[in-house]
């Protein structure tokens, strides 16, 4: 964080906390940007936070860290649930071998803003463990480990993770991708949503599932809006 004094650190770390506990639904996503956001706090003045994996050792499952390497976004650790949900480990693979063809260019971007000190918390739907529907929520923050700066990512799915128990949950995001993108140089928020119609199910994995899935979901919300996608 350029330039950034104690008081700004202050005020993005309460603002960004307060945006966590209105967007994020999981536990993992949320102890996460509890953590973080605390170690903010105390970072040194106009830095970020450091982060050691151990640091969150009960969550190392669903984390993740990528490094810049180029032009290229590198998973340097990724745990279980994370792998499980593509069916293989990650570590030392990029994110473009990772992420579907289909899909590459429209999130990668904001994993890359990451590394412009923007966290950004990614929510939408999956076919996880025999085509059933979950939910998934991302959290994408930047941190610095021995010098370098990195991208800490956790990963929530319906599936797998408890929800939060403490009555402030949101409720599930609507059809598509939804990106809630935080600037910690001025606490801008930015919102978008990429709707079903927009995402080429044909290309993600298990597509006759997501497809005849996604046309009843985009049926039903022309009738009904508010219905969930699977995508």
């Amino acid at each position: 964080m350029p330039h950034a004094t104690t008081s700004d650190a202050y005020r993005s770390g309460e603002t960004l906390l307060a945006l966590c506990r209105q967007r994020l639904r999981f536990q993992p996503t949320l102890a996460i940007a509890e953590l973080w956001i605390s170690s903010l706090l105390t970072a040194p003045t106009g830095d970020l936070p450091g982060f050691d994996p151990l640091d969150a050792a009960p969550l190392l499952p669903h984390l993740y860290l990528l490094d810049r390497d180029g032009d290229a976004l590198r998973y340097r650790v990724s745990g279980e649930s994370v792998n499980d949900l593509f069916g293989s480990s990650h570590t030392g693979k990029t994110l473009r071998d990772v992420v579907p063809s289909g899909i590459y260019d429209l999130v990668a971007p904001y994993f890359r803003d990451v590394f412009d000190l923007k966290a950004c918390i990614f929510k939408g739907h999956v076919i996880h463990r025999g085509y059933s529907a979950a939910e998934f929520e991302r959290l994408l923050l930047p941190v610095r480990r021995n010098g370098a700066l990195q991208l800490l990512g956790v990963l929530a799915l319906s599936t797998t993770c408890a929800p939060r128990t403490d009555g402030a949950a949101p409720a599930p995001v609507e059809n598509g991708f939804h990106f809630t993108q935080f600037a910690l140089s001025d606490g801008t928020v930015t919102e978008t949503h990429i709707p079903l119609r927009e995402l080429p199910v044909d290309e993600l994995p298990f597509k006759e599932h997501v497809r005849q899935r996604g046309r009843s979901t985009l049926t039903r919300a022309g009738a009904q809006k508010g219905s969930g996608t699977i995508c």
